[in-house]
C-alpha cells in the first residue's frame, strides 16, 4: 500500500485517509490497537474507516499507523521529544531565581573537581559534566530534577552518576474532543481538485499551502497540466507551479504549458526564482556580511550596538544584511533561449518598465541570461537590459527612461487627479491599492471625484476578492480620523509599522457610493457560483479576519489569520511550549527563550515569567511558572520549554493582558534552525505528561530573521486570546522581555484596537455576502439563534442588507430543509450536516473534508 506525499497532504488537512479494498480479515484487537496509538494524538478513526482497515494485511496496517503517525504528529508538535529542565514542572521549580543565579554563578568561577562542595561542604558529592566541565553537587541540585547541567543550563551527556531517574509522571486524565478520521474514495480526484483549488486562489498563499502544491506538481510532474484552470489570478502561484515543474520536467513540456498564464517580464523572473528555489515573492535574502568595526557603525541598524569602546579590539564583525538576489539555479542553453525568446514577445516600454521595478534581481539575473550573445535574435530584451544596467556592452551609456511609477509619483506631487487617474485606470490593481489614496488627490474637486468614480465602477469586476473585501472594511472607517494608521510591509515575516494616521478623512457620500460599488462587485461575482439552499452561519466568526498577508502567516496547525480573536476557557491552564533544534553542524549555542510579559488595563509592565523570573508569585497565589531556560539545543533532540499561565489567578492580582514572547537571546536566527515552533496547550491536568498532543490548541514554526516573535496576546478580562503572528527585529542578541518591552507596549495595544476598529472584514461578513447571493435561506447561529428567508423576487443587495440588520425569526434550535445544497460557515465542527454539503470550519473536530478559508475568497 502506498502513501504518497499527496495521501499526507489530504491527511493533515482533511482528515481523509485512502485505503485499497483488500481480502485479509484482521481480529479486532489490532484495530483497537491502532485506535489507541491514534487517541493518543487526539483522532479517532470513522465506522467505515474501521470496516476498511479490517480488510488489509497486519503488515499494511503497521505501515499505515507510521505512516498516519508520523503526519498527525508533526502537525501538532508531538514528533519530537520534550523534556524540559526541571523534569518534575510545574512542580519543584526553584522560586528564588536570583538566588539560584548566585549560586550558580560560585559553582561556574570557583567549584573545583574532588574539592568539598562550596554550599554543603559535602565531599564525595561532585560530579563533573561532559563537555561543559563544570562540577555539581548532588545534594545542592537534585539530579532527578534536571535534564541539564544545573550552572550553564546546557544539554550534557546524561550518563553522569548525577542524573537520577525522573519521577514517574501521572496517567493523562485530561477530557479531550478527539477529531475525525474517514475513509476518502479517490485520492487523485481530491489531490487535483485541491490542486485546481491552489491555482485559483486569489491572494498569495501561505507557507503550508506553497509547499503542498509544491509537493502535489513534484509528485504528479506533467500529468497535472491537464488540471490546470483556464486563468491562475496570483502571479506567484503561477511561478510556484511551473517553476516546480521546471525543476523536475523539461523546459520543452513547461515553457510552452506556462506561456498562456505569463504576460511580464516580473513572471519571468519569478519562474526563475522558483526553479532556483528561491521565493517568487522577491523578498530580499539575509546574509552574513564581514564588516570592519568602523564600517559597522557607520550602519544605522548596528551604530549603538558597536559604539562600546570593547570592540575596537576586534578585527572584523559577520553581520546581517538584505541582498536583492538569490542563489542561480543552472540555466542550459536551451532554457535561455526559450526564456529570452518569450520576453522579446511582450510589448518592449512594459517589459522594461516591469523590469526597473525589480532592477537589482535583473542586474543579477543579465549574468546569468548572457543577452548581449543574442543581440541580434532577441533585439528588445537587449536593448532592455542595456537600460536596466544603464550602459551598453561597449561601455555607452543607455537612454534615461521614466517608468509607470515614476509617471504616476509626478502625477500625485503636482496633485493632479486627473492624470493619476488616468494612470491607475491603466492598472486596475494599482487602482485598488491606491483608491483611498486618488480619493484624497481629487479631494474637493466634483468633476475628479465622478471620473474617480466611473473608473473605479468600470474596473471593479477585474478586482480580486481579497481586494474588494479590503475596501469594503477600510472605506466606512474614513469618515472619521483613525488613532493610528497600520502599514504592513511585504517581507518574508510581519513588521507592522505605525504611525499617526494624518490622511485627510473621506466625504461620507463618496465613501457610500463607493461600498455600493464595491458590494455590487461581491454580489454579483459570488452570483456566478453555485446556489445554495440552506447556508449556515456562525455568529462567532465575526472575531475571525479574513486572511491577508498570508504568505508572511507562521506555519500552523490551525491556520487562524492575523488579527483574530478567539474565546479561551478560563477554568483550564494555559500550557506554552517552545521546541526548537540547532543543524547538526551548527557551530555555538542557541539559546531562545520563552516567556510571558504581564501588563495591566493602560499597558504597564506589571511582571514577568522567564528564565530571570522562574515563578511568578503573587499575594493571593502563584501566576505563572516556567519549567526553565535551556540554552542549547543540539542536534537531533533539541530543547524545549514551558509556561504554565493561571488565568483567573493573574486576573486576581490586577493583570489584564498577559503577551506570549519568544526571545531569540543568543545564536542562529529563527530562520536558520534545524526547526523550531511553539504552541498552546489547554490542560485540565497539569500533572500528566509535559506535552500532551490531544490538548495542544495551536502551533506554529517560527520563521525570520528577526530576534522578537509576539504570537499572542490574552485579555483577561474579556476572557479572548487575540492571534498577532508579529515579530520585531529587537537586538543581535540579548533579547528579553525586559529589552523588548517597548516594542510589545507600543505592537500589542495598536494591532489589538487596529482590528477592533473593523478595518479589517471577518469571516462572517464574507459568508454573509456568499449567502446573500446564493442561498434561499439563511440560518444565523449563536446565542439567539436568527432564520432569514429571501422573500420572492428579492435582489441579492435587498437580502444582504436584511442580512446585516439581522432581519429574521428567532429560532430555539436550528434545523435545515433539504430545498438544495447546503453550505456553512462554522467555528466548531459540532453541527451534522449533510455528506454532500460544503463547510468552512475553523476548528474541523468530527468534521472531514471541510474547504479552507482562502478556498471560501476564490
Amino acid at each position: 500500500m502506498t502513501f504518497t506525499a499527496s495521501h499526507a497532504i489530504l491527511l493533515r488537512r482533511q482528515g481523509l485517509l485512502f485505503i485499497e479494498a483488500g481480502t485479509a480479515s484482521l481480529p479486532g484487537n489490532f484495530i483497537e490497537a491502532f485506535e489507541i496509538n491514534l487517541e493518543k494524538l487526539g483522532y479517532a478513526i470513522s465506522t467505515r474507516l474501521r470496516h476498511r482497515l479490517q480488510t488489509i494485511s497486519s503488515e499494511a496496517l503497521t505501515v499505515l499507523q507510521a505512516q498516519a503517525w508520523s503526519v498527525l504528529a508533526e502537525q501538532l508538535g508531538g514528533h519530537r521529544t520534550h523534556v524540559p529542565l526541571y523534569r518534575s514542572f510545574p512542580d519543584d521549580v526553584p522560586a528564588d531565581t536570583h538566588g539560584l543565579w548566585r549560586q550558580r554563578v560560585l559553582s561556574h568561577f570557583m567549584q573545583a573537581e574532588g574539592q568539598p562542595c562550596l554550599h554543603c561542604g559535602l565531599t564525595g558529592t561532585t560530579h563533573v559534566l561532559n563537555p561543559c566541565m563544570h562540577v555539581v553537587c548532588d545534594q545542592c541540585f537534585d539530579g532527578s530534577n534536571y535534564s541539564a547541567c544545573p550552572i550553564c543550563e546546557r544539554q550534557v551527556d546524561r550518563h553522569s552518576a548525577f542524573f537520577k531517574p525522573a519521577p514517574i509522571r501521572g496517567t493523562p486524565t485530561e477530557n479531550v474532543t478527539l477529531k475525525l478520521l474517514d475513509l476518502g474514495t479517490s485520492a487523485e480526484q481530491v489531490v487535483r481538485e485541491l490542486f485546481v483549488s491552489f491555482c485559483q486562489r486569489t491572494q498569495a498563499m501561505s507557507p503550508v499551502d506553497v509547499a503542498d502544491l509544491s509537493d502535489i506538481v513534484t509528485e504528479y510532474g506533467p500529468s497535472i497540466l491537464a488540471s490546470l484552470p483556464a486563468t491562475i489570478p496570483v502571479r506567484e502561484n503561477i511561478a510556484h507551479v511551473f517553476g516546480t515543474l521546471l525543476r523536475h520536467c523539461d523546459p520543452a513540456i513547461t515553457l510552452p504549458a506556462a506561456a498562456p498564464y505569463m504576460n511580464t517580464a516580473t513572471d519571468v523572473l519569478r519562474l526563475i526564482a522558483c526553479y532556483s528555489g528561491a521565493d517568487p515573492g522577491l523578498l530580499p535574502q539575509t546574509v552574513l556580511r564581514e564588516f570592519t568595526v568602523e564600517a559597522a557603525r557607520k550602519k544605522k541598524q548596528f551604530s549603538e550596538l558597536y559604539a562600546h569602546s570593547y570592540y575596537d579590539r576586534v578585527a572584523s564583525l559577520k553581520l546581517p544584511v538584505e541582498i536583492y538576489r538569490f542563489k542561480m539555479a543552472k540555466l542550459g542553453r536551451p532554457l535561455r533561449r526559450a526564456l529570452l525568446e518569450f520576453m522579446e514577445s511582450l510589448i518592449p516600454a512594459s517589459m522594461i518598465d516591469d523590469m526597473l521595478r525589480h532592477r537589482s534581481y535583473w542586474v543579477w539575473l543579465g549574468e546569468f541570461l548572457h543577452p548581449a550573445e543574442y543581440k541580434q535574435r532577441f533585439p528588445n530584451v537587449a536593448r532592455a537590459f542595456e537600460i536596466v544596467r544603464r550602459k551598453a556592452p561597449d561601455g555607452s551609456r543607455a537612454p534615461a527612461w521614466l517608468t509607470y511609477y515614476g509617471k504616476l509619483e509626478a502625477a500625485i506631487s503636482l496633485n493632479d487627479a486627473a492624470s493619476m487617474t488616468a494612470l491607475l485606470l491603466q492598472r486596475p490593481g494599482e487602482l485598488a491599492r491606491r483608491f483611498d489614496h486618488a480619493l484624497r488627490i481629487a479631494g474637493d474637486d466634483d468633476v475628479a471625484v465622478e471620473g474617480l468614480l466611473a473608473g473605479f465602477e468600470r474596473c471593479a469586476p477585474k478586482f480580486s476578492t481579497p481586494v474588494l473585501l479590503t475596501l469594503l472594511a477600510l472605506l466606512p472607517t474614513r469618515g472619521v480620523q483613525a488613532k493610528s494608521r497600520v502599514y504592513w510591509p511585504k517581507g518574508s515575516v510581519v513588521n507592522g509599522i505605525f504611525a499617526r494616521d494624518k490622511r485627510p478623512v473621506l466625504a461620507l457620500e463618496t465613501i457610500k457610493r463607493s461600498v455600493a460599488i464595491v458590494d455590487r462587485a461581491l454580489l454579483a461575482r459570488f452570483e456566478s457560483k453555485p446556489a445554495i439552499g440552506d447556508f449556515i452561519i456562525d455568529s462567532a466568526l465575526k472575531t475571525f479576519m479574513v486572511p491577508f498577508n498570508e504568505r508572511t502567516a507562521s506555519r500552523a496547525a490551525i491556520q487562524l489569520s492575523r488579527g483574530s480573536t478567539i474565546d479561551i476557557a478560563p477554568e483550564k491552564t494555559i500550557r506554552l511550549f517552545l521546541h526548537w533544534c540547532e543543524p547538526e553542524k551548527a557551530h555555538f549555542d542557541t539559546d531562545l527563550d520563552l516567556s510571558i510579559g504581564f501588563y495591566d488595563a493602560q499597558w504597564q509592565h506589571v511582571g514577568t515569567c522567564s528564565y530571570y523570573q522562574r515563578v511568578l508569585q503573587g499575594a493571593f497565589g502563584q501566576i505563572a511558572v516556567s519549567s526553565g531556560d535551556l540554552t542549547s539545543a543540539p542536534f537531533p533532540n533539541g530543547a524545549s520549554e514551558f509556561i504554565d499561565l493561571d488565568c483567573a489567578m493573574a486576573e486576581k492580582h490586577g493583570i489584564r493582558y498577559a503577551v506570549t514572547v519568544v526571545n531569540n537571546y543568543s545564536g542562529q536566527a529563527f530562520e536558520q534552525l534545524e526547526h523550531a515552533f511553539i504552541g498552546m496547550m489547554l490542560r485540565s491536568d497539569t500533572q500528566g505528561q509535559h506535552f500532551d498532543p490531544r490538548t495542544v490548541e495551536m502551533k506554529f514554526n517560527l520563521q525570520g530573521a528577526d530576534g522578537i516573535f509576539m504570537p499572542m496576546a490574552i485579555d483577561l478580562e474579556s476572557k479572548s486570546l487575540h492571534w498577532l503572528d508579529v515579530y520585531s527585529r529587537g537586538k543581535l542578541e540579548f533579547n528579553n522581555v525586559a529589552t523588548s518591552n517597548t516594542a510589545i507596549t507600543s505592537i500589542c495595544p495598536t494591532m489589538i484596537g487596529y482590528f477592533a476598529s473593523g478595518v479589517r472584514a471577518n469571516m462572517f461578513d464574507l459568508a454573509v455576502l456568499h449567502a446573500a447571493a446564493r442561498a434561499q435561506r439563511v440560518l444565523i447561529r449563536g446565542k439567539g439563534n436568527i432564520v432569514i428567508e429571501r422573500a420572492a423576487g428579492e435582489s441579492s443587495l435587498q437580502f444582504l442588507k436584511r442580512l446585516r440588520d439581522g432581519d429574521g425569526a428567532i429560532a430555539e434550535k436550528l434545523a435545515i430543509r433539504q430545498s438544495g445544497p447546503v453550505m456553512a460557515a462554522l467555528f466548531n465542527g459540532d453541527m451534522s450536516l449533510p455528506p454532500d454539503a460544503s463547510a468552512y470550519v475553523l476548528k474541523p473536530g468530527a468534521m472531514t473534508g471541510t474547504i479552507s478559508a482562502s478556498d471560501f475568497l476564490s
